[in-house]
């Protein structure tokens, strides 16, 4: 493949999304599966203990609220974190670094969110 800047053939595994030799950006579908962002399974993955954590608390009204919050929420936190750390055009050893950042950042915002759900829950409970 040729670059579309300034003509030069590119590596063969080259797979970041600029030229090494001009700089100039490539085509989106030149870029590796993984950086692709998918919104509805991140804000799935986000929202998804918080409200499991919200449903436990109203109707369920168990220690099992609490396993949900901090399993179901560092959980969700890391696979959120992963899939941000994912979407950054970095070499490997920074992207796995950013990864295990916003892994540790999510989880800490989805634990929240399950806190709240938690505490959402008990105030309506269902008599």
């Amino acid at each position: 493949m040729k670059c579309p800047h300034c003509q030069k053939e590119l590596p063969r595994d080259h797979k970041a999304a600029s030229c090494p030799f001009c700089g100039g950006g490539l085509a989106n579908n030149h870029r590796r599966p993984t950086e692709k962002f998918l919104a509805p399974g991140f804000f799935l993955f986000l929202f998804g203990p918080p409200v499991l954590t919200l449903l436990a608390a109203v109707l369920i009204q168990s220690p099992m609220t609490a396993t949900i919050c901090i399993y179901g929420g560092l959980a969700g936190g890391i696979v959120c974190g992963i899939m941000l750390g994912l979407k950054a055009d970095l070499t490997w050893p920074f992207r796995f670094l950013l990864c295990l950042l916003f892994a540790a950042v999510m989880s800490v915002a989805c634990i929240s969110l399950c806190f709240v759900g938690c505490s959402l829950g008990s105030i309506y409970k269902l008599h």
